[in-house]
């Protein structure tokens, strides 16, 4: 089911009343039940490549912990041959952990990317006249969050930071909770499971702030999102008889809309978990207030972001390979680029993966390297900035500098998104050159906001800078304490005035799957 559907705000509700006049020890188990109900009626595949995935993930967590376990004794029986322990049974554990990592992947890349790497055998084979048939997997929802989540889990255990969860019926829990499982976020085990496996009990704070939360999520999505996505799906479907101009904001309408689409589904599941006194990770810190690609995406997609750092950059970057490329470049390039080499070897493979991880496909590739190049090239081009900055008596700490930068960050995330927002790579090269070589004016509003009447226009800007004041507000303080000290009155208009946007011009899902763009990777 999608969270932006009356069926999900009835299944909260019933649950929400269940986990009340539940036992406290049991409420983790209709946690459990329900996260797992919730799934099968979400995902349209079958359930039992969650099953699967966790099952593997148990059992490897299980067997780490205990080789952790016969170590100590070893080492308490024999402590002469401590080191020699320590290092034969890191080994096993390092086995152990890559053959749960294999698995795992080798499941998300058979099922999500089969027919990308069959479409590339067959590009390859056109020579010979053989081609492979495409294979037809349904791809279950969800799957690329619960596996990153699980292999951050066992990471987590291979590192000492966790011990492993013995109970299979919790780590599930873990992996399948209903509020991450569709679309993130990829919450760690350290943090949750104290939260999951311990009943709360009811507090009037965390069913107000709940509410409010999953009413403004409500709003985004309903209201800004799915209002604005047919002006951006007007901008990149009819492209070639679009003027430049409009193209370019055709950019930013997608940009905007994803922002207002997955932020708003992380409002809602977050604010769905607080009704149960569980709080889920962050997502989203106001990224279009960003001074840079780099800042940006440790604003957007903060959990993503976070694990691609934690389990994949900073290993890579202090790896062989990387130490090598460094060598190399402080010999042939100088110091200070040659220090550098080492994230730019991690940082290129990270964002090619990131492309990848959204989707089987060379736009999104391509849209990873854009992301990485530009922060790759500012790192390069750091002290020439700086030196550019002094001649120019550029006041970093003035509005005006730092307006300027949020400006040019917001402007080319969103040119970035010509990638995601076509059809096809084709397209999406298509897209650049109309956007880059069709200079005429747009006829009129039409051409300038397509697809929607005068009024919805006018509705939508109400709404766009209703969100936008509100993150305003919220870059320095959150916007439910300032409401908090607002008198009663004051509050609940502008609940009320949410809830008449939301049912005047929202638009509920009566679909039980999709709904969100972010629940296609």
């Amino acid at each position: 089911m999608t969270v932006n559907s009356l069926f999900f705000l009835l299944f909260l509700a019933i649950l929400f009343l269940l986990y009340y006049v539940c036992p406290l020890r049991y409420r983790w188990l209709l946690l459990l039940a329900a996260s797992v109900f919730f799934y099968v009626l979400a995902c349209a595949a079958s359930p039992l490549y969650l099953f699967l995935t966790s099952v593997i993930i148990w059992i490897a967590g299980v067997y780490m912990e205990r080789l952790d376990g016969e170590c100590q004794e070893k080492i308490a029986q024999e402590k002469t041959a401590s080191a020699q322990w320590k290092k034969q049974y890191k080994q096993k554990k390092k086995r152990v952990l890559t053959a749960a990592i294999i698995l795992n992947l080798a499941i998300l890349l058979i099922l999500k990317y089969s027919g990308f790497f069959v479409g590339i055998g067959n590009s390859v084979l056109a020579f010979a006249k053989v081609k492979i048939p495409t294979p037809d997997f349904l791809v279950p929802l969800g799957i690329s969050y619960y596996t990153l989540i699980g292999i951050g889990y066992l990471f987590d255990i291979y590192k000492g930071k966790i011990q492993a969860q013995k109970n299979y019926a919790k780590l599930l829990l873990f992996l399948a909770y209903f509020p991450q499982i569709t679309q993130g976020p990829l919450n760690r085990y350290q943090p949750m499971a104290d939260q999951l496996y311990e009943g709360h009990p009811f507090a009037y704070h965390n069913f107000s702030y709940g509410c409010q939360r999953i009413l403004w999520g409500l709003f985004k999505k309903m209201v800004v999102a799915d209002n604005l996505h047919p002006v951006s799906q007007a901008v990149f479907t009819q492209f070639e008889s679009m003027t430049g101009l409009t193209c370019f904001l055709g950019c930013i309408y997608y940009t905007v809309w994803m922002y207002a689409d997955f932020s708003g589904y992380i409002d809602i599941v977050a604010g769905a978990s607080e009704l149960f006194g569980i709080h889920i990770a962050e997502n989203f810190a106001r990224p279009f207030f960003a001074k840079s690609v780099a800042e940006y995406w440790r604003r957007w997609h903060i959990t993503l972001s976070a694990w691609f750092r934690d389990y994949m950059f900073y290993p890579l970057a202090v790896s062989k390979p990387a130490v090598n490329f460094g060598k190399w470049g402080r010999k042939h390039l100088g110091v200070r680029v040659g220090k550098l080499f080492p994230s730019l070897f991690a940082l290129a493979f990270v964002w090619t993966c990131t492309g990848f991880w959204h989707d089987a496909s060379w736009r999104y590739v391509f849209w990873g390297f854009g992301n990485g190049a530009l922060i790759m090239g500012a790192m390069l081009l750091e002290p020439y900035f700086n030196r550019a900055k002094k001649a120019l008596r550029v006041k970093e700490d003035s509005f005006l500098w730092k307006l300027f930068c949020i400006i040019r960050t917001f402007l080319l995330v969103s040119l970035l998104k010509v990638f995601p927002g076509a059809a096809n790579t084709g397209d999406s090269l298509r897209f650049i050159k109309q956007m880059f070589t069709n200079f005429k004016l747009p006829a009129g509003w039409q051409e300038v906001v397509p697809a929607i009447t005068k009024g919805d226009a006018l509705l939508l800007a109400v709404s766009l800078l209703l969100m936008f004041l509100v993150d305003v507000v919220q870059e320095k303080q959150p916007v439910r304490d300032v409401l908090a000290k607002r008198p009663l009155v004051v509050r609940w208009a502008c609940y009320l005035f949410l809830l008449v946007f939301i049912l005047a011009i929202g638009r509920f899902q009566i679909s039980m799957t999709g709904g969100f763009a972010y629940a296609q990777f």
